[in-house]
């Protein structure tokens, strides 16, 4: 996995993100993507915004409904336009298959945009999107808060287990549960 060093020295709430912040990501990330010959698809971006813009991490099954729920909005508002074709009125919705969601996922987290936690099964955007990097999560179990750290110790723990033991990391996951600071 060996990564390249990423650190800052402060925790990032990774749901923190304003409707500015969720454009310019999603721009960098078509750009990222363009300049490395990867295909962001239209699924993928959607997938990646709902991720950006979810309050909270959010699961891949999670994301099947509120796709669904967009695509049955979407024919709605067709439906009500005023055109009287009979072909637009029949049209219902395409269902979204898991598995296209799960490869956009991994596309994703292959790009270096979003982050899995492992325990509760769940997705939070990079903050520091397409860096390599070694990161820690504070998961508070009361409001579901996530805080991301690319510490310095967390890159010794790393390189600790690269260099000195000769362990070849191939995936890490770091996640710690509790309380955050606003729920103690």
């Amino acid at each position: 996995m060996s990564t390249t060093p990423s650190l800052c020295e402060h925790l990032h709430d990774v749901q923190d993100l304003t409707p500015h912040d969720v454009t310019e990501r999603l721009v960098a990330a078509k750009e990222h993507c363009r300049l490395n010959g990867a295909r962001f698809t239209p699924l993928r971006q959607q997938i990646y915004q709902l991720v950006l813009e979810s309050d909270q991490p959010v699961g891949a099954y999670d994301l099947i409904t509120q796709l669904q729920q967009m695509r049955l909005s979407e024919t709605d508002d067709i439906s009500k336009s005023p055109v009287d074709e009979p072909a637009v009125k029949k049209r219902t919705p395409k269902n979204v298959a898991p598995p296209t969601v799960y490869r956009s996922l991994e596309f994703l987290l292959s790009e270096g945009l979003i982050h899995q936690l492992t325990s509760i099964n769940a997705y939070v955007p990079c903050c520091h999107p397409r860096a390599r990097h070694t990161a820690a999560f504070l998961i508070c179990d009361q409001c579901q808060r996530v805080q991301e750290c690319s510490s310095l110790p967390v890159q010794e723990m790393m390189s600790f287990a690269e260099q000195d033991v000769g362990f070849v990391v191939e995936r890490s996951v770091i996640e710690l549960s509790g309380r955050c600071q606003d729920c103690q």
